[in-house]
């Protein structure tokens, strides 16, 4: 019994070290790559969503039927629909099939994982997005709806731990959070490491009697409580100097971590545009993400309700001036595809309206079900709003504005009737 017991507390502690050892860091996923990704086309083009587990006791079993369970649907679709041939699917669906087989590509996931499989390539997505479940659609382009919330700051926000031993970079949602891989060559990440290397540089210094006013200057060991903060607050203006244009890639809330005195210093030195009030105050390092995942959040709830209520707040007042939609589908959706959409609101419980759009004619035409030739007008509509700079939100029901329970949108100049 006391063997059996044993084995338990080392199943939990390797559980916890493979949790902070296999927690990848995820670089960040910008408009730029959505662009790229929304440009791709292939006869046919699979999309694949799977939600995924950071850490798993069987092996990753339950991830892998998720893309097992995916990839036959897909052959299934693929042999009625496309009338393809067993060795043409097998073929096509090989890259994915292999990772069936790669147990270090399943230790290191996210919450949910992206395949896109088209003329004999895959690209594969690792994002720290919640997703109810698996998805797999067949078209000419790739489906890319799931992918909205990780480039929006519809509850989707930064998290800047001010550790001076390590600057450490958090995305952040309601369901998840995750380190953002940060470059310690193109960000300065450590004040205290600094700090030696100037002490060190320092003695260097003082052993060959050179230099003494620089080291005086530069040295940080030493001084009163009001120099050494005069000293971080320098090295933040050097640190965030570096790390704000890769923030602006994919620009979104930025909330604070760390002791208190250290935000301050921090705010000074910053000129971040999407800095937020507020401060999870206390002394974290990287093993308590999960704490500041609750804390943080906490302080980023309410202000994204206050967004929520702005936004329906702002779709009344657009519709009294005809500058919104939100009970004529098609007539949104054909707004969407000409450039007129400025804000594109979607139920995340919605269901895929399939059809074509004409860019010859500015027509939309609807399907009851999923063709060949067709596409779900809803993603095709997303698309193209964030391709001409406007904003899509995937929303919450008891959150939509409007009488369409799928999607309503404001306008940047009032259509003819």
């Amino acid at each position: 019994m006391l063997g059996k017991e044993f084995e338990g507390v080392i199943l939990i502690l390797v559980l916890t070290i493979c949790f902070y050892l296999n927690f990848y860091l995820m670089k960040i996923f910008d408009q730029k790559q959505f662009s790229a990704l929304s440009q791709k086309r292939g006869e046919p083009f699979i999309s694949i969503y799977i939600p995924v587990s950071r850490i798993s006791s069987d092996s990753y079993h339950a991830d892998k039927t998720h893309l097992k369970n995916q990839l036959s649907k897909a052959e299934k679709n693929l042999r009625e629909e496309y009338g393809m041939q067993d060795r043409d699917i097998d073929r096509l669906l090989s890259p994915a099939k292999s990772l069936l087989d790669d147990l270090d590509f399943w230790k290191y996931n996210s919450d949910m994982l992206a395949c896109f499989i088209h003329g004999g390539e895959m690209e594969v997505l690792k994002l720290p997005v919640h997703v109810d479940e698996s998805i797999c659609v067949i078209s000419h382009k790739p489906y890319l709806l799931p992918l909205i919330p990780e480039l929006n700051d519809n509850g989707h926000y930064y998290l800047l731990l001010l550790n001076l031993e390590q600057i450490r970079l958090y995305g952040v949602t309601r369901n998840v959070i995750q380190e953002i891989e940060l470059d310690s060559e193109e960000v300065a990440l450590s004040f205290t490491e600094e700090e030696e290397q100037d002490e060190n540089q320092q003695s260097l210094q003082g052993q060959g009697n050179v230099g003494s006013a620089r080291a005086m200057y530069h040295g940080h060991g030493k001084g009163s409580d009001e120099e050494k903060k005069v000293t971080i607050q320098n090295y933040f203006h050097r640190m965030t100097n570096m790390l704000e244009p890769i923030l602006y890639q994919n620009p979104l809330p930025l909330y604070l971590a760390g002791v208190e005195y250290l935000g301050p210093l921090f705010r000074k030195a910053s000129k971040y545009n999407h800095l937020m009030d507020g401060q999870v105050i206390g002394a974290f390092t990287e093993n308590d993400m999960e704490e500041l995942h609750q804390k943080s959040w906490d302080i980023a709830e309410p202000l994204l309700l206050q967004e929520r209520i702005k936004r329906n707040e702002n779709f009344s007042n657009m519709e009294a001036q005809n500058l919104a939609i939100g009970n004529d589908r098609k007539k949104l959706l054909k707004a969407a595809m000409t450039g007129a959409v400025e804000t594109l609101m979607i139920n995340n419980e919605h269901e895929h309206v399939w059809g074509k759009y004409d860019a010859d004619t500015h027509e939309i035409h609807f399907s009851d079900k999923k063709e060949k030739d067709n596409h779900c007008l809803v993603d095709e509509a997303a698309v193209k709003v964030k391709a001409d700079g406007g904003k899509v939100y995937l929303v919450e029901s008891p959150y939509m504005p409007g009488t369409d329970n799928v999607l309503v949108g404001t306008l940047r100049y009032e259509l003819p009737d």
